[in-house]
């Protein structure tokens, strides 16, 4: 029987079960929890912050495309996001 070579990240990328508890996801997810922090404290009228926040979290964000705060996700490198949409 082969083994495995792949790390759970890529397991987890791939949609396979996975340990999310490794050192890799578990700073992945606290990456991702700083960025969310930012970007959901940002003022109403900082939209440019926001965009940039999202487009560091993000794997794609298209452009002219809006996501309301509060937001939440896990990691954010796996979120491929088009353009001309909105989310709140």
């Amino acid at each position: 029987m082969a083994t495995d070579t792949r790390t759970e990240k890529e397991k987890m990328i791939a949609g396979e079960m996975h340990n999310a508890f490794t050192p890799q996801l578990l700073n992945d997810r606290a990456a991702c929890r700083e960025l969310i922090y930012d970007f959901n404290t940002t003022r109403p009228n900082e939209a440019e912050k926001r965009d940039e926040i999202i487009r560091k979290l993000f794997g794609q964000f298209g452009s002219n495309s809006v996501i309301e705060t509060p937001f939440k996700c896990d990691y954010g490198y796996n979120i491929y996001w088009g353009e001309n949409s909105f989310a709140n």
